[in-house]
């Protein structure tokens, strides 16, 4: 493994806790490299599709689904929780590497992509509240 990528896994580690980046490690480490081709490929395609969208509202249906794809790309990995998905927003915008390679994409993308990311990250809040409020209001009326 390189030094470089090393470092960013150690930094990761450090910043979001083992659990995501052990199991992230063991998903990747048991994929063909084909499997490994194609979801490379489909991580730059959701960030190149997302740039081609950075003049429609972060609510768009548009937008809405490259933000479902990011979600299931992520999955590749790991399971994210809400926290998580919101912490690789924030990494993607804060950390200067993934800033950087957004702008190379598209300059206006790193903050298209931290708004979307907030966006689809509250609006999956918003929707856990509520099941867990309709889940309270049913364990209570019985």
């Amino acid at each position: 493994m390189k030094k470089k990528k090393k470092k960013m896994i150690k930094e990761i580690s450090k910043n979001y806790g083992n659990n995501e980046v052990n199991e992230a490690k063991k998903n990747w480490e048991s994929y063909s490299n084909d499997k490994k081709k194609s979801i490379m490929q489909e991580s730059e395609d959701i960030f190149l599709e997302l740039a081609k969208l950075k003049d429609k509202d972060v609510d768009s249906i548009e937008v809405q689904k490259i933000m479902i794809r990011w979600h299931n790309f992520i999955k590749n990995f790991y399971n994210p929780s809400i926290e998580v998905l919101r912490g690789l927003g924030n990494m993607y915008y804060n950390d200067p590497r993934f800033n950087k390679k957004f702008r190379e994409l598209d300059p206006d993308l790193p903050d298209f992509l931290n708004d979307s990311i907030k966006n689809y990250v509250d609006t999956l809040e918003d929707k856990w509240l509520e099941e867990q409020k309709d889940t309270l209001t049913d364990k209570l009326s019985n």
